[in-house]
């Protein structure tokens, strides 16, 4: 007899991406190419981690490179419109 097991679902490492994201930023900014009081500005963006979040629960039966790409996406955006804001 084989065992049919339930489909597993494997979500996206949101916590490995939001730290790949904070450690290049705080690279660029130790390479003085980013401002360190870009941090002021990038602080009032905290709700986005609440949607990547809800985003990856929502879309944890996708592709987890779909997910993951998506993530470092709206990482990237959030990132410009800080060092947009800032300037």
């Amino acid at each position: 007899m084989s065992e049919q097991r339930p489909p597993r679902a494997v979500a996206a490492p949101v916590w490995g991406i939001f730290l790949l994201f904070a450690g290049t930023v705080l690279l660029l900014q130790t390479l003085d190419i980013l401002p360190w009081s870009l941090w002021n500005t990038l602080w009032r963006f905290w709700p986005v981690l609440i949607v990547i979040v809800g985003l990856s629960i929502l879309l944890r039966q996708q592709n987890v490179w779909l997910v993951s790409l998506l993530i470092l996406v709206i990482l990237g955006i959030t990132l410009g419109i800080a060092i947009w804001q800032h300037q």
